[in-house]
This record gives C-alpha cells, structure tokens and sequence, in this order.
C-alpha cells in the first residue's frame, strides 16, 4: 500500500480510533528499541564496576559467555559464576526479552492477568509468575525505603482474602472459614473475640514522594503503641515533622524520635500552613480504587501488590524504559516454590 492510499484511509478513521493507531505505533517502537534499553540499564546499574550479588565484592572480571551468548562473570573472593542478569528480574528466564518488554508495556496500562498472557503471547500461569517476579523486585525495593523531612503516616484496611487454587496443590486445604455468598459479615461477633475480617495496611509518604506500604496486622482495625514503633520506627528515623490522625499511639513514637508531632482528626482535609495529610488520604484512595478494580487479590501476596501501587503513585508518569530500568535496579529473590502451597495469611495468627 502507497503513502496516499495509507493516507485516505487514516482520513476515514474517528478521533478515537487514531489515538489507538498512535498508541500502537509507539508501543511498537519501544518493543523494536528494547536492546537499546537493556543496555542503558546495564550501564546504569554497572556505572561504575561490576560488583558481584553474591558477596558484595568489587573483583570481579568477564569469564567467557553462557551457551545462550549472555557474558558470564567472575568473582575473585567467593569464587562464584554468575551473569549480568544475576538478581533481577531476567535472572533464569527461558523468554525472549521482547516478550518482557511487551508484559511491562501491558502490565503499566494495569490491566489484568489475561489481558497481559494476551499481549505478550504467553499462558495464564506464565503470565502469574511474570507478574510476580517484577512485583517481588519492587516489594524488596520497599524494604529500603526510608522518609525524611515532612512526611505523613496514617493506616487504612482491607479484606482478607482466600483467593487461590488451594485445592489443586493440597486437596487437604480448607478455608479458615465458610465462602461469602453475598457480602461479608464480621467475624468479630462470630469469634467474640477483638478479631475480625480486616488487614491493617501501614501508609506513609513523603513530601519528596518516597512512599512506604506495608501489612501492619492482619485481624484487627487499630495498631498498638508497640506495633506502631516496629513498624514505623526506622522508615522515619530521617523525618522532621510528623502529619497524623488523632491516634494517640503517634504521639509517643514523635516523641521517642524527637519528631515533631501534627495531629488531625480523622478525614480532615485543612492544612496548617505546610502541614496536612492530604497526600495520605490520596493514597488510601488509590489502594481502594485498585483493589476495587482487580477485585480478589489474595491477602497473601498483598505486600507485593502494594508495592506496585506505590510504584504507579510514584512514577505515574513514566514510559516502558524508564520502568525496565527503575525494576532492572531493585534486587529480585522471585522462586516458583515461594508460590506454590503456600500457607493461608492467617495461618499463623490466633483467631479466637
């Protein structure tokens, strides 16, 4: 087909359908451009010297290449192989890397499991296992995060939930509890006890937009003064000045800190001056929202999913190549087995 010929028909198409036109050739040239992305991410993670995953150790030289032509290096002082994928999220895979370029375009669109096995060409189950080996980087990414200056904490909940085929890796396996038919009903009045059906999820963010999200306590709707230092305690160590709710649990870690403490009642939106915590409620909203939308995540791989939430927040702006090169920096320790007849989360934890 002519340029003119390509040209008439692009005239008979709507508004929408040329932005899905555009949006398809750009993503096509991303895909096409991936060795140029790989490199630019080798060359930032290795900027200075290649530093082995193993042992931390700087004495490291190039040690041939794999059968699959991928550079195989060395290491001096633990005597160890390994490749310049070792500890991302490419280490071991069998896939082309076009096909990781092709779930990330996808999976940055949040769409779902499906959709993204559709788009990259690949099975459901492969697609699951993709998805989470980038979570997994990102969750471990979150471990390190550490706030400073202003910066705002506060909880929100979620369900828990059972979600998953328990039943084809243990026939054994029964829900903690029966399956809801229509709605929820509280455990709390069932058990009679203080437990109910909720996850306490601990937010936090700073006024530089590093943002920390973790299961805090998994039955429960409030945290403890105990509970709240462990979690909290070294993710603030950098922090100023404190914005939080009224919970009185806040007061006394702001003063075994030497933080400066702003208390708000709950759902507040005022500022005093500088401080608020605005940007705390918006990201309650945006861990409901998705979890509205990906309805039946299960509660035990929450931590990894909320570990992407933060991301999206972050960089909500950013393309496939800075995504590859943000996931190709974090420390990826995803293993098939950690997925595979895993416990229930409340497993371990008293319900009565």
């Amino acid at each position: 087909m002519k340029l003119e010929e390509i040209k008439k028909e692009l005239d008979q198409l709507n508004i929408d359908d040329v932005e899905e036109l555009l949006q398809y050739i750009k993503d096509n040239k991303l895909i096409n451009d991936y060795t140029s992305i790989i490199l630019e991410a080798l060359e930032y993670k290795y900027s200075d010297s290649f530093i082995c995953p193993i042992c931390g150790s700087s004495h490291v030289t190039k040690n041939g290449h794999y059968k699959n032509g991928l550079q195989r290096l060395y290491c001096h002082e633990c005597q160890k192989s390994f490749s310049i994928y070792k500890g991302t999220i490419l280490e071991g895979t069998k896939l082309p890397i076009v096909t990781w370029f092709k779930y990330l375009l996808i999976m940055s669109k949040d769409e779902d499991l499906r959709d993204c096995a559709q788009y990259a060409g690949v099975s459901l189950k492969t697609s699951f296992y993709m998805r989470h080996r980038i979570m997994n980087a990102l969750a471990n990414e979150m471990n390190t995060v550490k706030l400073e200056g202003i910066a705002e904490i506060d909880e929100t909940n979620a369900y828990i939930s059972y979600s998953g085929n328990f039943k084809k890796q243990n026939t054994n396996k029964e829900l903690p509890r029966k399956s809801y038919q229509r709605g929820r009903k509280s455990m709390k009045h069932k058990y009679g006890s203080s437990y109910t059906d909720k996850i306490q999820i601990a937010c936090a963010v700073d006024r530089k937009g590093n943002i920390f999200l973790k299961v805090a306590k998994i039955g429960t709707t409030t945290l403890g003064e105990e509970e709240v230092k462990s979690i909290y305690g070294e993710v603030i160590e950098g922090v100023s000045d404190l914005c939080t709710d009224g919970l009185y649990a806040y007061r006394n870690l702001c003063k075994e800190k030497g933080i400066k403490h702003h208390a708000f009642k709950n759902g507040d939106k005022r500022k005093r001056g500088i401080y608020h915590i605005n940007h705390v409620n918006y990201i309650h909203s945006q861990i409901a929202k998705y979890m509205i939308k990906h309805n039946g995540i299960s509660s035990k791989y929450l931590d990894e999913y909320l570990a992407l939430i933060a991301y999206r927040i972050k960089c909500k702006n950013s393309d496939i190549k800075t995504f590859f090169t943000d996931l190709f920096q974090c420390h990826c320790t995803f293993r098939r087995s950690q997925y595979i007849g895993t416990d229930f989360i409340t497993d371990n934890i008293s319900m009565g």
